[in-house]
C-alpha cells in the first residue's frame, strides 16, 4: 500500500522504559516511524505493544526515554499535545466516555485547530460521515452504540484531524470483512498522503498484505525488525511466541458413525433476524457459524444461550432443550461464553478464583456457605493445562491479558461441564500462542463429547478449527460447508455471493438505527414542573394562602438556597464522586457573613468576599485530597465537613450577629415579585448548563466521570475536572450561605447540615447518573424549586408529620423513577 517517500521518521521512540508494580512492561525500547509506510509492532498480550503506542499518545508516562513526534523532543507528551502535533490514536476498547454523545466525542477527540465551532459541528460531523461512508447519528449517546459502532466512530474522529501519524491498536478485532476492507481503503488514502501508520495487530495475514515494516516485542524487550517483506508468516509467529509452531491448528474429528444421535439439534428456529435455521452437531465436532456481519449467524447464537428464541425446537442429546431464558438454557446443559469478556461475562475486579467459580456456586459452595479450600481445588482444576498468566488465583481478572482472561472464561465453562458451548469470537483480543492453545482446548472439549458451537469472523480460524461451517445471509442458512469445503476461499465466497445474489445492501458500516426516545434532563425538568403545578394547585384548592405574595415570596426565596446545593453537588457527583461538606460549607459561610453584617455595606462586602474564599478553600482541600492522595471522595468530604463544622462552631458557639435592617433589605430585594436571591440561582443554572452542554470544560467534566481512563485517553485532565468541580461546588456552596443568610440574619453553626442530604435528593430527583457523567443543571433548578414547594405546601395541606413524610417521599419517588424508566428503554431500544 504504501507510496514513495522520503524516509524521513516522524515519530521516534527512543529507549522507553516503563515498569508497573511487578511488572517491567518496556525496557529500552526504540522505534522510529517513517512517513508513507505502514510500521506493525507485533506480539503476544502482555509483550508491551500497547503500553508503547499509549507513551506515544501521552495516556501512558514513560519511566525514562524520550518520544520524538514532528521534529519535536518530550521526555512526556500529554494527549492533547500529541494530537496537536499530528498524532492520532484509535484504541483496541474505543476511547470514547460512554455517557457523551457521538458529536461530543468528536469534539473532544480532535485537536484545538482542526475543531469546528460548536453551531455548525453537527452538520459538519454528519457530512464528514457521509463522506466516509457512515450512517451514523452525531445525536446518539456512545453508550447505546455497539462496539463496532464505537470503533468506527474512533476511525473517523481519528481520519478528521487529519493525521500525520495515525495509530491503529488492534482495528478490526470488533469489525467484519467488509469494515476490514473499508479500513484498508482508509489506510491507503493516507499513505497516499504520506501519512505514517503504526498497526498493531494479532492477524499475521493483515500485517502481511498492509505492513511494509515490523517490530516485534516480547516480555517489554524488541526481538525482531524489519521489512515484512524478509519474513514468512511461519518466520513472524516464530518471533511472536518465541518458539516455532508446527501447526496452529489441532487434527479435526473423525467422521461420525451414522447412529450416533447427534450432541445438539436445531430445528427450523426463528426469532428477531432470523428463521428457518437448522443445523446439528455431533459428539466430537466443532460448527462454526459465518456470514457477513448482520446477517443473523450472531443472533442465532445467543437465541440458542436463551436470548430470542421466538420458533422452533433445540435437542441436546436429543432431549428438547427449554430456552425461555438464560436460565433455562444453563439447566439444558448450554453454557454460552461472549466475545465482550468483561462487559458481559465476567467481574473485573473481582479475583480469578471467584470468576471461575461464579457459575458454579451450588458446586463450589454446597449448602450455600464458603468453602475456600474447595473454591481453590475448583479453580485449580478448571485453569490446569490453560497456561493462564496470573500471580495467583485472588489476582483481579481485569489486570490480566486478553488472552488470560479469555482462557479463565474457557475454564468456567469446563468447570460447569456444559453438554453444549456456544463460543463467541474466542480469540477476540488473542495473541498468536494463546490462539493456539485455545484451538486445542475446544478441540479437546469437542472430543470429550460437549457439542460445540464457534462464531467467528475471521475466516482462516474457521476453516483451521471447524470440522463443518453454516454460512448465513440474510437471517437464513445460505450454505452448509464440512471437509475438504471447509476453507477460507469456500466461507467468504459463500457469504459474498449469496449477500450479491440476494441484493441484499452490506456495507463496512452500521445502518441507521431507530431513533430511541431520549430522555434528558431538560425532559426530566418539563416533568418537575409539572409535579410542582399540580402540588401548588392541589394545595391552593384546600388553602388560598399558598398563593399569597407572601408565601410564594418565602418559597421563591428558600429555593434559591435548594438550587444552589444541588447545583453544587451536581458538578461533584457528574466527575465520579460525591461531596458531604456542601452543607457545613454553608454553614461556616453564614457564620463568617454574621461578623460583618453589623457594619455597614463596605464590611459587608468584605465578609462576602472572605466567606466566598471560604468556600474555595474548602473546595481546594477536597479536591487536592481526591486528585493528589487518591482518597476515596466519600471519605475525604466527610473529613472536611467536620473540620468545616468545628471551624463554625469555634467561631459562633452559639447563634448571633444579626444583621443591620438596611442589609436585610438589599440582599433581600425583589424584582417583579421575585427575590434576587433566585433570579441569581437560575442565572447560575443556566450558566452551568450552557457551560456542562456546550463548553469543551463541559465535555471533560462528563467524560471524567462517565469512565475515566477513556476520558484521560480522549485527552481529558481527569484530575483537573474533579479539582475545578471542587472548587465550584464550595463556591456555590457559599453562595448558598449567602442566601440562607439573607433569610435568618444571623450566623448560625448547626444550620444547613441537612442541605448536604437535599443537595443528593435534587441531583437523584432531576435524573443525573450517581455514578457520574451526566445531569442537568436545568433540571436541578427545577427539582430544588420541587423539594421547596413540597415542604411549604405541606404546612397548608395541614396533614400529620407522617403524612408529610408520606407525601414528600411519593413526590420524590415518583421524580426518581421517571428516568430510570426512560433508561430501560434505552437500553431495550438500543438492542432492538
Amino acid at each position: 500500500m504504501a507510496t514513495t517517500t522520503s524516509d524521513e521518521p516522524i515519530l521516534v521512540l527512543s529507549e522507553i522504559t516503563k515498569t508497573y508494580p511487578g511488572v517491567r512492561a518496556l525496557s529500552d525500547v526504540s522505534v522510529a516511524v517513517t512517513r508513507g509506510k505502514v510500521h506493525a509492532i507485533l506480539g503476544e498480550n502482555g509483550a508491551g505493544k500497547s503500553t508503547l503506542v499509549g507513551i506515544a499518545a501521552g495516556s501512558v508516562v514513560p519511566d525514562s526515554g524520550t518520544i520524538g513526534l514532528a521534529g519535536e523532543e518530550f521526555a512526556r507528551i500529554q494527549p492533547r499535545v500529541a494530537r496537536e502535533r499530528g498524532l492520532a490514536i484509535v484504541y483496541q476498547v474505543p476511547a470514547l466516555a460512554p455517557s457523551l454523545t457521538v458529536l461530543d466525542a468528536v469534539l473532544l477527540l480532535l485537536p484545538d485547530s482542526r475543531r469546528p465551532r460548536r453551531a455548525g459541528a453537527a452538520a459538519w460531523l454528519t457530512t464528514h460521515f457521509q463522506s466516509l461512508g457512515l450512517t451514523i447519528d452525531p445525536a446518539a449517546t456512545i453508550s447505546s452504540l455497539s462496539l463496532r459502532e464505537a470503533h468506527l466512530i474512533e476511525i473517523a474522529a481519528a481520519l478528521a484531524s487529519e493525521p500525520s501519524v495515525l495509530v491503529l491498536d488492534e482495528p478490526t478485532e470488533a469489525l467484519g470483512p467488509e469494515e476490514t476492507r473499508w479500513l484498508f481503503a482508509r489506510i491507503a488514502d493516507l499513505l497516499a498522503k504520506n501519512v505514517a501508520i503504526v498497526y498493531i495487530t494479532h492477524r499475521i495475514p493483515e500485517v502481511v498484505e498492509i505492513a511494509d515494516e515490523l517490530t516485534v516485542l516480547r516480555d517489554g524487550h524488541i526481538v525482531g525488525r524489519g521489512k515484512v517483506a524478509d519474513f514468512t508468516s511461519d518466520q513472524i509467529v516464530e518471533l511472536i511466541v518465541g518458539r516455532s509452531l508446527e501447526t496452529t491448528f489441532p487434527d479435526k474429528a473423525a467422521k461420525p458413525k451414522a447412529d450416533v444421535v447427534p450432541a445438539l439439534e436445531v430445528l427450523d428456529v426463528g426469532g428477531a433476524g432470523f428463521s428457518g435455521v437448522s443445523f446439528s452437531v455431533m459428539p466430537g465436532q466443532i460448527v462454526g457459524l459465518a456470514g457477513v456481519e448482520g446477517n443473523g449467524q450472531r443472533e442465532v447464537l445467543r437465541a440458542l444461550s436463551g436470548k430470542g428464541l421466538g420458533s422452533g425446537s433445540v435437542l441436546v442429546g436429543g432431549h428438547a432443550a427449554n430456552l425461555r431464558s438464560h436460565r433455562t438454557a444453563v439447566r439444558a446443559g448450554i453454557a454460552f461464553l461472549p466475545g465482550d469478556r468483561l462487559g458481559e461475562a465476567m467481574f473485573g475486579k473481582m479475583s480469578v478464583r471467584e470468576n471461575v467459580i461464579a457459575p458454579s456456586l451450588d458446586l463450589a459452595m454446597p449448602g450455600g456457605f464458603a468453602n475456600r479450600p474447595r473454591e481453590y481445588r475448583l479453580a485449580q482444576r478448571a485453569i490446569s493445562g490453560l497456561a493462564v498468566k496470573t500471580p495467583t488465583l485472588e489476582t483481579p481478572v481485569g489486570s490480566l491479558s486478553g488472552g488470560s482472561q479469555q482462557k479463565v472464561l474457557l475454564a468456567r465453562a469446563r468447570l460447569g461441564d456444559p453438554r453444549v458451548l456456544l463460543v463467541e469470537d474466542p480469540t477476540q483480543g488473542v495473541d498468536a500462542g494463546a490462539r493456539v492453545e485455545i484451538y486445542a482446548f475446544l478441540r479437546q472439549l469437542a472430543e470429550s463429547g460437549v457439542a460445540v458451537v464457534v462464531l467467528s469472523t475471521d475466516a482462516v480460524e474457521l476453516e483451521g478449527l471447524c470440522d463443518r461451517v453454516i454460512v448465513f445471509s440474510r437471517g437464513e442458512v445460505q450454505a452448509t460447508l464440512s471437509g475438504d469445503d471447509v476453507t477460507e476461499r469456500s466461507i467468504t465466497g459463500a457469504a459474498v455471493l449469496s449477500t450479491t445474489a440476494s441484493n441484499a445492501t452490506v456495507t463496512a458500516v452500521p445502518r441507521r438505527k431507530r431513533r430511541a426516545f431520549t430522555f434528558g434532563g431538560e425532559a426530566q425538568a418539563g416533568i418537575l414542573g409539572a409535579l410542582i403545578i399540580v402540588l401548588g394547585l392541589g394545595t391552593t384548592i384546600v388553602s388560598s394562602a399558598f398563593v399569597s405574595p407572601l408565601n410564594t415570596s418565602q418559597l421563591m426565596a428558600a429555593a434559591a438556597t435548594l438550587i444552589l446545593v444541588g447545583l453544587a453537588q451536581l458538578l461533584v457527583v457528574m466527575t465520579g464522586g460525591i461531596d458531604l461538606s456542601i452543607g457545613s460549607v454553608v454553614a461556616l459561610s453564614g457564620v463568617v457573613l454574621s461578623f460583618f453584617g453589623q457594619r455597614g455595606p463596605g464590611f459587608f462586602a468584605l465578609g462576602l468576599l472572605l466567606a466566598l474564599a471560604s468556600g474555595l478553600v474548602v473546595g481546594l482541600v477536597n479536591g487536592l485530597l481526591v486528585t493528589r492522595l487518591g482518597i476515596p471522595p466519600v471519605i475525604a468530604t466527610l473529613v472536611t465537613s467536620i473540620a468545616v463544622v468545628g471551624t463554625a462552631q469555634v467561631l459562633r458557639p452559639q447563634p448571633g450577629g444579626s444583621s443591620t435592617d438596611d442589609i436585610m433589605t438589599a440582599i433581600g430585594t425583589t424584582i417583579g415579585g421575585v427575590p434576587l436571591v433566585l433570579v441569581l440561582a437560575v442565572v447560575i443554572a443556566v450558566g452551568l448548563w450552557f457551560v456542562i452542554k456546550r463548553t469543551r470544560l463541559g465535555r471533560g467534566l462528563r467524560a471524567a466521570g462517565s469512565d475515566p481512563m477513556k476520558a484521560n485517553r480522549m485527552g481529558v485532565s481527569v484530575p483537573s475536572m474533579r479539582l475545578f468541580a471542587s472548587l465550584a461546588a464550595g463556591l456555590l456552596a457559599a453562595v448558598a450561605g449567602l442566601v440562607l443568610y439573607s433569610k435568618t440574619g444571623i450566623g448560625d453553626a448547626n444550620t444547613g447540615q441537612a442541605l448536604t442530604l437535599t443537595s443528593v435528593t435534587a441531583i437523584v430527583i432531576a435524573g443525573a447518573s450517581i455514578f457520574g457523567g451526566s445531569g442537568s443543571a436545568i433540571a436541578v433548578a427545577v427539582a430544588g424549586l420541587l423539594l421547596q414547594t413540597i415542604t411549604n405546601s405541606l404546612t397548608f395541606l395541614s396533614l400529620s408529620l407522617s403524612w408529610q413524610y408520606w407525601l414528600q417521599g411519593a413526590f420524590v419517588l415518583v421524580a426518581a423513577v421517571i428516568p430510570m424508566i426512560a433508561r430501560l428503554r434505552r437500553a431495550r431500544a438500543a438492542r432492538t
